[in-house]
């Protein structure tokens, strides 16, 4: 009898003793710091579509911690330029492009500083752009270094963030050309091949730029074949397209239609090269996630070319 009256008291003091003692997870695991979200890779990339009058890119500033925010956290974020120099120097050969901070007419900021509010992990530092002026053959940097914080500390390391600009359109990106180039003086003479387009955003929001055939330009290159061998691409509001050459490129016609559901060109266009007339036409697609997906618009490419 003793011993089953004993017992249950002995598990009431030990539940008692146990709501005493704090759980370590009631307190902070590690100093919170204060950093921009994604400055550890120091290279942020935005993309910046040069249809909109404005657009908008936006730094993320956080601060760690394992509990909830307790209280409001003000960063102070700077400008700081010479970092772009520096990453120019250091990753960039001499002959390479080389990255420039924007023109101080053309983006702005509501403020300096962000506030991560009470409860909260992050808050949005937006930045202005008016992208009409960029050209898609600079390379554009903003850079941004946190100096400030009204609590906690800022991060030691990883401070600055070098927001690299993309220039995108609905129409530009990673495509895959499916098509066929023949001589319109010997139809005997041809070639089929496929292979990946990067289509750039030009102008505004429906012209993209494109590389002919195998003559698309990297880097570093000995040759540049922008000037000869590159040529525009429009896509009207009609969606039938419309093509004028870069510069030395001898277009002389051009047309299709781009089909939205599919984010297909199915375009031709009739070049001088050699004193020889040429016609490419095929199909440009964009590039797809899963082998599904990439089956699917196969089908549908022979489909449209058995239907001629």
């Amino acid at each position: 009898m003793r011993k089953s009256i004993l017992f249950p008291l002995i598990l009431s003091l030990l539940f008692f003793t146990g709501c005493d003692q704090e759980s370590p997870m009631e307190h902070e695991q590690y100093p919170p710091i204060v950093y921009i979200v994604g400055s550890a890779n120091k290279i942020i990339d935005k993309e910046l579509n040069i249809g909109y009058d404005q657009d908008t890119v936006r730094l993320s500033i956080a601060v760690s911690g394992s509990l909830s925010l307790p209280q409001d956290v003000t960063a102070t974020l700077e400008e700081c330029p010479d970092e772009i120099d520096r990453y120019n120097s250091r990753e960039l050969s001499a002959e390479a492009r080389h990255y420039r901070n924007l023109s101080p007419d053309i983006y702005e900021y509501p403020s300096n500083q962000v506030t991560v509010k009470a409860g909260n992990v992050y808050e949005l530092f937006p930045i202005y752009v008016k992208p009409a002026t960029l050209h898609c053959d600079s390379l554009y940097m903003l850079s941004f270094r946190l100096s400030d914080t009204s609590a906690y500390t800022v991060t030691e390391e990883d401070t600055v963030a070098l927001v690299r600009l993309n220039l995108v359109n609905e129409f530009s990106g990673s495509y895959t050309m499916d098509g066929m180039l023949r001589n319109t003086e010997d139809p005997t003479d041809s070639l089929t091949y496929k292979m990946p387009r990067t289509l750039m955003a030009t102008d505004n929001g429906r012209t993209v730029r494109m590389f002919h055939y195998n003559n698309e330009w990297t880097e570093g290159s000995g040759n540049d074949y922008r000037q000869s061998h590159t040529f525009k691409i429009t896509v009207n509001e009609d969606n039938t397209l419309s093509m004028t050459t870069w510069n030395e490129f001898e277009l002389i016609d051009g047309g299709g239609v781009y089909v939205p559901e599919y984010e297909v060109y199915d375009l031709w266009y009739t070049y001088r090269q050699d004193d020889v007339i040429w016609r490419a036409e095929g199909f440009l697609y964009k590039s797809r996630d899963t082998d599904a997906e990439q089956r699917e618009i196969e089908d549908w490419i022979e489909e449209q070319r058995a239907s001629r």
